[in-house]
């Protein structure tokens, strides 16, 4: 017997933004169920059957795959020439997207909310910039994230298309994979892509990817309706992805696996439990075999000697701190968005001392001290929302035995765990991932609910 709470798990009225919406009870029938937030049957069903949301699904999901791989810029790297994929993909998804009411079914959860709040709350910074011009070139490139975040929140709408967003981001794990494999450098015994103007190309940045994506890889491989051969093949990729991790010697990312190892022994099963244990096995003998000054510098965390490391470390202090200061000092809206380089570098140049003229190495202090502690707020409770939402629909799985759905939202967990503890070390806040992630958990959340309603009624 199906326990009822898993609505209540799932239908907190703190995720709900918006007129309320009256549940849907009909005593006479013991299929009734409560709906929350959601189209009821009918609509759902003819949402699912939509020409028109399918063709702006198809767009969306090839909009999500070219920006997780870096699509357009691997093919201005490669072609010579920058096809402007994004700007093909882009308006149909959008467009499309916005006569199927996608818009209005990400905007049912307040973690849309409130990383729009933070987008506007740039916008609002932006006047009280130190360089305007710059800060209003930011908030233009971040019209993609808005669109990312409704294209993959509000396109979703059955568990079969959570799968499919599940399979692209997998996919895009081995692209990137492969694009690492043949454009693979080293620089001090750290692994890049030795791509010029690659965003992913830097090794910090390549690892933090690289942790948010590769447990979509373990979806796969807990899928029970695909063959012993298509469920193995994953595990291989990962293990290369662990290699690749840990060659960047970026020690944020190694926190990561940390925090990602955390996860997944605090909420895995026990076989869950038991992969872990191997995995962990296996990133040790894979540290093994990385090179000296790749282990040498990794090992600074517990303390040893490494020259490069220690002058990194100190500069990232000498950031971190100048960023808390600029916080301080404009704590509404910052110095203006994207701009903590140009302040740092300025005002240390009138004080009379060389200037860093680096990002803060943080991405939650790189919005506090250039776009204000209010943009940080909604930020962080954009993230937080978004995580809830996440861990309520699994456990609410989990309980009830809807094994893939609770697979789906650990998996997802993993990803977006170890993501966020390696972008504490990155200035990676202005980029798709965040909004991306939300938009997932809350597409993830509505088809989860909507899979169990009608496996509960019958349907």
């Amino acid at each position: 017997m199906l326990s009822p709470n898993w609505r209540s798990a799932l239908a907190r009225p703190a995720e709900s933004v918006g007129p309320p919406i009256s549940p849907t009870v009909v005593a006479s029938s013991p299929s009734a169920t409560v709906t929350f937030g959601s189209p009821g049957a009918a609509r759902i069903a003819a949402l699912e059957h939509n020409p028109l949301r399918r063709v702006a699904f198809w767009f969306g999901i090839a909009l999500f795959f070219t920006e997780l791989t870096v699509l357009q810029e691997l093919a201005d790297q490669v072609l010579g020439f920058n096809p402007y994929i994004l700007y093909i993909l882009a308006p149909p998804a959008v467009l499309c997207g916005l006569f199927t009411g996608s818009v209005q079914r990400t905007f049912q959860h307040r973690a849309a909310w409130y990383w729009l709040g933070f987008y506007v709350w740039m916008i609002v910074a932006t006047p009280f910039s130190q360089w305007r011009g710059g800060s209003i070139g930011r908030v233009i490139d971040g019209r993609i994230n808005l669109i990312i975040l409704v294209v993959v929140g509000g396109l979703i709408a059955n568990w079969k298309d959570v799968r499919i967003v599940f399979y692209t981001i997998a996919a895009a794990a081995i692209v990137n994979l492969l694009t690492a494999k043949f454009f693979m450098g080293t620089s001090g015994g750290r692994l890049s892509i030795a791509l010029s103007g690659f965003t992913i190309g830097n090794s910090n940045d390549l690892a933090a990817q690289l942790l948010l994506v590769l447990p979509f890889l373990l979806f796969v491989t807990l899928d029970r309706r695909r063959n012993l051969v298509v469920r193995c093949l994953p595990l291989a990729a990962i293990a290369y992805g662990l290699w690749v991790i840990l060659g960047t010697a970026s020690r944020g990312a190694l926190i990561g696996l940390i925090a990602t190892s955390l996860v997944l022994f605090t909420f895995g099963s026990a076989r869950q439990r038991i992969a872990g244990a191997f995995a962990i096995l296996l990133g040790v003998t894979l540290f093994m075999t990385l090179p000296g000054v790749t282990r040498s510098r990794l090992e600074t965390l517990v303390g040893e000697h490494h020259e490069e490391a220690l002058e990194s470390q100190a500069a990232r202090n000498y950031l971190f701190m100048k960023s808390l200061l600029f916080t301080a000092q404009h704590p509404l809206f910052g110095v203006g968005p994207d701009q903590f380089v140009n302040y740092e570098g300025g005002t240390s140049v009138a004080a009379g001392r060389p200037g860093s003229w680096h990002d803060t190495h943080c991405s939650w202090t790189q919005i506090s001290s250039e776009c204000g502690i209010p943009a940080l707020v909604f930020y962080l409770a954009g993230v937080g929302s978004a995580l809830l939402l996440a861990m309520r629909t699994f456990r609410a799985a989990r309980r009830n035995g809807y094994t893939e759905i609770a697979n789906a939202c650990f998996c997802y967990l993993l990803g977006v765990a170890g993501f966020l503890v390696a972008i504490t070390f990155l200035s990676n806040a202005y980029r798709y991932y965040v909004p991306a992630m939300i938009g997932l958990a809350i597409g993830m959340c509505f088809a989860a609910k909507h899979r169990m309603e009608s496996v509960e009624s019958g349907i």
